[in-house]
């Protein structure tokens, strides 16, 4: 189950359980217990600037109980390569919009003391641990990377990179838009239906043709569990960001003025 979920605003954010067991992780609200809102993008301008937004970032580092300096970002491409970091990398991205950032949407590492940073906003933070070869990884997942399989491609990664068995993962999915919300059409649908064939993650609409509910969740914890992550492995925090946009942002709800959440893990 899942650790510091109240359905207050000023909450910050939401841990997996295994934090507590020498991994500090994190998905982190849009408010903070001051009651402002704590967008993590440099990209987000309404009311901020690249300063307050590396103030939010140190925030919520400290909150984590990590040094700013150690976050590492990529440059998010809705791909699904994976970036293998290391204590060289520490601080890519975090105080700047980093030109030298490494187009990923994952990122894997062992390095102790290396904070892995995933942004979204409707699309799926996927955070994962190994506790046998302590070894992290975070995935951001679109529907472009849903359907191409990100997920595996870090367990692949982690495989080659540390050994990592997938028996051994803890997984956690953090807040994303769900299928409560999250309507597509047939050009979303169709790569859908042929990478998860069987898999029963989309919906049809009543009464709208051609119109979809999508599970990218669903999908997800699909390809998990048929690379070899137990069931009881993966948690799932539940949390829709277009359904609790006042906790969370959603880049489809706010039609496109949404900030960012984040998606931290590190090994402690």
């Amino acid at each position: 189950m899942l650790t510091n979920w109240s359905q207050q605003r000023n909450t910050i954010g939401v841990q997996p359980e295994w934090t507590a067991s020498g991994v500090r992780a994190l998905f982190t609200f849009r408010h903070h217990p001051d009651d402002a809102t704590r967008s993590l993008d440099f990209a987000f301008q309404e009311g901020t600037s690249p300063e307050v937004t590396v103030a939010n970032r140190a925030l919520v580092a400290k909150q984590v109980g990590v040094d700013l300096e150690s976050l590492v970002f990529v440059r998010q491409v809705h791909g699904t390569d994976v970036a293998v970091v290391n204590a060289a990398h520490r601080g890519m991205g975090a105080l700047s919009i980093d030109a030298d950032r490494i187009a990923a949407d994952a990122i894997i590492t062992d390095a102790v003391g290396t904070t892995l940073c995933i942004l979204t906003a409707d699309c799926v933070p996927v955070l994962f641990y190994d506790p046998v070869h302590q070894a992290i990884g975070a995935a951001h997942s679109g529907w472009r990377g849903t359907v191409g399989h990100i997920c595996d491609r870090v367990i692949e990664a982690m495989s080659r990179e540390f050994g990592t068995r997938a028996s051994d993962l803890r997984v956690s999915i953090g807040p994303s838009i769900r299928s409560c919300c999250y309507e597509v059409d047939d050009v979303v649908a169709e790569p859908v239906k042929r990478a998860f064939a069987g898999g029963h993650v989309l919906t049809p609409r009543f009464g709208k043709p051609g119109k979809y509910w999508f599970s990218m969740q669903g999908a997800i914890r699909l390809d998990l569990e048929r690379m070899g992550v137990l069931r009881d492995a993966i948690e799932d925090t539940g949390l829709c960001t277009s359904c609790r946009v006042n906790h969370l942002f959603s880049h489809r709800k706010e039609q496109g003025r949404a900030g960012r959440l984040a998606a931290l893990i590190a090994l402690a």
